[in-house]
């Protein structure tokens, strides 16, 4: 009667096991095709910004509907630097004299800021006020992380009895921009 025991376990765990395996195999690979998405949308956007010096609404809203096609959340963290090169200089009596020194400042400016200007309230046309205007030579960087879980890591901590806090799904892109063309 032992045996029997061990049997039906035994069978219950090669059932479980031959489902499971292959169904988290295909979900992972869901997951990278996700990733990929995720990865050159995200690099489609920064460079398009980059190359223009610009965010435009209907360029941000394309963005956001491009990646959320994958079926996932995702929480979208736009970043801009805007770099200025200022010479220095020195005030002798009256007279202020160039060091041949240039200060170089760095100003990151809140995402509230740029969904505010591509977002105002009242006002959701796509036209030319509602454009967030980049300089060149400044940075501007995009973060990507998924908000919920994959449904491989959930049959994941399923399994291993866990609860996996960190996104499955985390892609940053970003650069200096190379052009104005406003």
């Amino acid at each position: 009667m032992e045996n029997l025991w061990w049997k039906v376990f035994a069978l219950l765990l090669c059932a479980l096991l031959l489902f499971l395996a292959p169904l988290l195999n295909i979900l992972e690979r869901q997951d990278d095709i996700a990733y990929n998405v995720v990865l050159a949308e995200c690099n489609r956007f920064v460079d398009a910004c980059r190359d223009t010096g610009y965010i435009t609404p209907n360029m941000y809203r394309e963005f956001v509907d491009r990646i959320n096609s994958t079926g996932n959340t995702y929480e979208i963290r736009l970043i801009h630097i805007d770099r200025a090169v200022v010479p220095v200089y020195i005030q002798t009596g009256g007279e202020l004299t160039f060091t041949g020194e240039y200060e170089v400042t760095h100003i990151t400016i809140d995402e509230n800021v740029i969904l505010d200007t591509l977002f105002p309230e009242g006002n959701a046309s796509d036209d030319e006020t509602n454009r967030y205007e980049l300089k060149m030579g400044d940075f501007l960087f995009v973060e990507v992380k998924n908000r919920g879980k994959t449904m491989t890591t959930a049959i994941r901590d399923m399994i291993l009895f866990s609860d996996t806090r960190t996104p499955s799904i985390f892609v940053r892109a970003g650069g200096m921009v190379r052009n104005e063309a406003y």
